[in-house]
């Protein structure tokens, strides 16, 4: 199973999840969470808004449901020893719907939770058991069915298909003058969700007809790309809320491009590909990256060995066209085959140059490796990703076990922990300087470095050296390091608290409140007096009184 998009929660304690969510405490919630969503995750606890607990044996998974704006799901699973969570929420990292659950399971007792065992795994959704019912309907229930659930858009395509040439050349005149007059409409230009749904209401009304007018479809589509660009360019389908932006992204349009190409003879699959493609690098904004992400969908499996031959005969291809179809293409290339295209393609996508490099190393072509990488590198003074940075320190630990010099250089392109890790592992140490260089770039990662060799007397010197990390980074390492460093984390706590309290704002008292409770778990006396004293001397500060009453 795939889990790579989950939340981190916890490490296991065992490999049933049931039995791991049994041994969690409330102190074990607090520390995975923000302060802030770990009271909005309370108070949606306290209001009752966690329901439908369920152990799922068959894939040892705990789902819940949390009512929101909506019902929202979150899973519970474990995965190489480790608890991790999703919610389909939209908020980035550990939400207030997975702190309800998790409050929910440690305060109501989990041995309340019903367990089932389903035929298929809730997670990966699997329709085999939907399957195998249908396949038990008479054609006469399954005729039924389908009269009474069919969408309309499954309706428009039947009857597509059996109307005369005449009237499908009608049908296709009347959406295409609809579309054109939108981009004419400022008021659907105005707003993106509304023309989103004007053009798939018409789009959808040619479903059905791809077979008979492929050519005229596929002109619609390169239109509605290349209107959709310049409508940005004139400063529409964009809108700036005072919170927020919200633009024209359509994953419905890119489906439907997709069904359209999937749908076409292979011949005319590839001279629409290259059009289509044209359009997407004219673009100037990412709108449409769900089609350039899915090039290896437009062809089915057994069009693979036609797609390399296609390749073969045409040496002109553009190199973002082989790029994005590399991926789908890659098992049936010979290594020979795959270096030649990679060479091309890798010149403008980074990602493919460290394919292309991981394929000469593992031909033990390390010299050429390094020298291509150290080319590569010339006039880039920093790597965000640090994956070329260690398989060029891989192959040059390979042509000299030494690595002079090379140590400096890697860490000047890339400080990042990962590097430090990589320059232990191949040489036994860390030389201060390198140390230094990170540090003097990105502290954080030095801190993360430290932590992970144990090297906690280190890490705390350099979590209180003044103006060297941000106070965020601060807290965090006292949070996880309290029980280490109790001394030390009351002192910064004491510090930032007093610091908070010489401005006013939600945000500041926030900092105070989230300061106490730490403080609370750490010396919950001087927590106490600490909080007396904030009510005597700034009670006409109802927020912030608000945020510390527990206290």
């Amino acid at each position: 199973m795939d889990f790579t998009y989950g939340e981190y929660l916890f490490d296991a304690k065992s490999k049933d999840i049931l039995e791991c969510l049994n041994a969690i405490s409330d102190e074990d919630i607090r520390d995975c969470s923000d302060y802030s969503v770990y009271q909005r995750g309370l108070e949606y606890y306290q209001e009752g808004m966690v329901e439908d607990i369920l152990h799922q044996k068959g894939n040892n998974t705990v789902v819940a449901e949390v009512k929101g704006t909506k019902k929202y799901r979150i899973e519970f699973y474990i995965d190489e020893n480790k608890i991790y969570s999703t919610c389909d929420c939209p908020y980035a990292g550990v939400c207030k719907h997975t702190i309800a659950a998790l409050l929910w399971m440690v305060l109501e007792n989990t041995g309340s939770i019903s367990s089932v065992d389903l035929p298929s795994p809730t997670t990966n959704e699997s329709l085999d058991f939907l399957k195998g019912y249908l396949e038990s309907l008479s054609k006469a229930d399954l005729v039924q069915m389908v009269m009474k659930f069919a969408p309309n858009n499954f309706i428009t395509e039947v009857q597509n298909r059996k109307v005369r040439d005449i009237d499908h050349e009608k049908i296709f005149k009347t959406v295409d003058r609809k579309i054109t007059k939108f981009f004419a409409d400022d008021e659907l230009l105005f707003d993106p969700g509304a023309m989103e749904g004007a053009l798939m209401d018409q789009l959808n009304m040619l479903k059905g007809l791809e077979d008979r007018i492929p050519y005229k479809i596929g002109e619609l589509i390169l239109y509605i790309i290349r209107s959709i660009e310049n409508a940005f360019n004139e400063g529409y389908l964009y809108v700036d809320h005072y919170y927020d932006d919200y633009f024209f992204e359509s994953e419905a349009f890119c489906e439907y491009v997709i069904a359209f190409v999937q749908k076409l003879p292979f011949d005319e699959k590839t001279t629409f590909i290259l059009q289509l493609d044209q359009a997407l690098n004219e673009m100037s904004y990412d709108t449409f990256f769900g089609i350039e992400k899915s090039y290896p969908r437009f062809f089915k499996e057994t069009e693979a060995r036609d797609l390399k031959n296609y390749i073969s005969n045409h040496s002109n291809l553009p190199s973002s066209m082989l790029s994005r179809l590399y991926g789908f293409l890659e098992a049936e290339l010979e290594p020979g085959e795959r270096e030649a295209i990679l060479r091309i393609i890798s010149q403008e996508n980074e990602d493919q140059f460290i394919i292309l490099c991981r394929l000469l190393a593992g031909q033990e072509r390390y010299r050429e490796t390094f020298d291509l990488i150290r080319e590569h590198l010339v006039g880039r003074n920093y790597l965000e990703d640090s994956q070329l940075i260690l398989i060029f320190l891989d192959v040059a630990h390979k042509l000299d076990p030494e690595m002079d010099g090379i140590t400096e250089e890697a860490v000047q392109k890339c400080p990042r922990a990962s590097i430090l890790h990589k320059i232990k592992y191949l040489t036994g140490a860390v030389s201060p300087r390198c140390e230094n260089i990170v540090r003097e770039w990105q502290p954080e990662e030095l801190l993360s470095y430290l932590e992970k060799e144990d090297r906690m007397k280190d890490a705390l010197d350099l979590v209180q050296e003044p103006e060297v990390l941000y106070d965020e980074i601060k807290f965090a390492f006292f949070k996880k390091n309290r029980k280490i460093f109790p001394v030390e984390c009351e002192a910064y706590l004491k510090d930032r608290i007093e610091q908070n309290l010489n401005h006013t704002g939600k945000s500041f008292y926030t900092k105070v409140a989230e300061s106490l409770d730490l403080m609370n778990r750490v010396n919950p006396e001087r927590t106490k007096l600490i909080a007396e004293e904030i009510r005597a001397n700034f009670k006409r500060r109802t927020n912030l009184m608000s945020m510390i009453r527990r206290y």
